[in-house]
């Protein structure tokens, strides 16, 4: 047998071989990049659904929206003016101290995004002296312009002085929660350290009053009543979204099931079929955020927190999910609540359900448009959950068991209760339903007769 030799092929390599090494040796020398990065850009499958609500609108922080024609009339009307506030009898010894520090940290600052920022060194400084002492000087006379009134009846109530950008604050709020418009907290709460604020201001309180505002914004009847929110909390927040989001999750000993099976949701009750089913649904008021949502077996009673509809609150919705799906370690709470709420969600009866118990407060224009809303946020969003780790679970486990031990006869009850809401309201539709009813009665008798005729022969 004759042995052919392989063809020799000629092709002039060059370096790139050495260089596809070199570029893989560097990426093996920084393996903490990776790791350490907290501010996402929006995956593209994400943003598509909905590119306005991951999009700031009046400020950008940070550098992915950086220079923007956009933003340069507010940068000059509102960020240099509130950093010329803040900086106010600061000496130049001062920012020159601030600027050799940041430069100190512009490594570990660079790598909290996710991205690589092609910024010079002193213009990547100069942004983030700038983002962080507006942000400072916002929140600082923010919260000099806080009142408490000891009210009559009830606990204390926080009111608002007016203040230079006041008529801002929604708009700054709004886009200081935008996942791509962050910036690392750490030289912000440097700011507030080297200018003495933090001897005036308590920084944790300042932004406890500003986590309070958000909770307020999202569902106003709300008691909200935070465990401690302070240094913990602060220290271990990479920005202020992250520190929202933390300021969300509920730690509970009644959350003990975690584990749930894809097929129990899928398979869950809407709002409709379970207030059909006798159970109730209530507004639960004394709790600390959205995700507070219990099931009391023995009373037939579903609590879930009420939630204010609107543009901006599903804006928020949106940059949460896309927050908890990139960032490592940070859980799936919102997800895993919107997960929730699209199983109870199906048309706009199951809104209309949860409306009337004040559980969805709506600012739009009709209830399918509500339903439509929660079912984007589920499907086309595409949050991933951990069904392993799912702090609902216990919820629907012990919402399904219920369901499933009601007798055959309670069942037989619940499907005359739906079809009377659904199907006997006209009486036409009615008499339809009955004639059809009748009609196949005697049908099934005829085929009875018949059978037992042919049996006799």
């Amino acid at each position: 047998m004759e042995i052919v030799e392989p063809l020799a092929i000629n092709i002039d390599l060059g370096d790139m071989p050495w260089n596809f090494m070199e570029k893989l040796r560097r990426a093996s020398d920084k393996p903490k990049e990776g790791i350490q990065a907290t501010i996402f850009r929006v995956p593209e499958n994400i943003r598509r659904t909905n590119v306005d609500s991951f999009e700031p609108k009046m400020f950008s922080l940070g550098p992915y929206h950086h220079g923007k024609q956009l933003f340069q009339a507010t940068d000059e009307r509102i960020k240099l003016p509130c950093a010329s506030n803040f900086f106010r009898g600061a000496m130049i010894g001062d920012l020159q101290r601030i600027v050799v520090q940041l430069k100190d940290w512009e490594s570990d600052l660079r790598c909290a995004y996710s991205e690589q920022i092609s910024m010079s060194s002193d213009e990547f400084v100069e942004m983030m002296l700038l983002d962080c002492a507006f942000m400072a000087e916002f929140l600082r006379e923010r919260c000099e312009s806080i009142k408490i009134i000891k009210m009559q009846e009830g606990g204390p109530r926080i009111e608002m002085e007016e203040y230079s950008w006041k008529w801002a604050a929604p708009s700054i709020i709004n886009d200081m929660l935008v996942v791509e418009n962050q910036f690392p907290l750490r030289p912000l709460l440097y700011l507030f350290e080297k200018c003495g604020w933090d001897d005036i201001i308590n920084i944790g309180g300042t932004f406890y009053s500003l986590m309070q505002q958000i909770h307020r914004n999202l569902s106003p009847t709300w008691r909200f009543n935070l465990r401690v929110r302070s240094d913990p909390l602060i220290d271990s927040s990479s920005h202020l979204l992250h520190l929202f989001h933390s300021s969300l999750i509920i730690v509970e000993p009644r959350y003990r099931e975690r584990r749930l099976h894809n097929t129990d949701l899928s398979s869950f009750p809407s709002a409709e079929m379970l207030q059909a089913m006798r159970i109730q649904f209530t507004n639960k008021i004394n709790c600390e955020s959205f995700l507070d949502i219990t099931f009391d077996a023995s009373k037939r009673s579903m609590e879930i927190p009420q939630f204010l509809i609107n543009d901006d609150n599903i804006s928020l919705l949106r940059n949460l999910i896309a927050f908890e799906q990139q960032c490592r370690g940070v859980g799936y709470y919102i997800s895993t609540y919107v997960w929730f709420m699209d199983c109870l969600i199906n048309t706009d009866r199951d809104v209309a359900v949860l409306r009337k118990h004040n559980i969805i407060v709506s600012r739009l224009r009709s209830d399918e448009e509500v339903a439509h809303i929660f079912n984007q946020l589920r499907r086309t969003d595409a949050p991933v959950v951990d069904f392993d780790n799912f702090y609902l679970a216990e919820v629907m486990i012990n919402v399904k068991s219920h369901c499933r031990n009601r007798t055959n006869i309670l069942c037989a009850l619940w499907n005359f209760s739906w079809l009377k809401q659904n199907y006997f309201k006209n009486r036409w539709v009615t008499i339809g339903v009955t004639a059809a009813v009748f009609f196949n009665l005697l049908t099934l008798v005829q085929t009875v007769y018949a059978v037992l005729s042919y049996a006799k022969q």
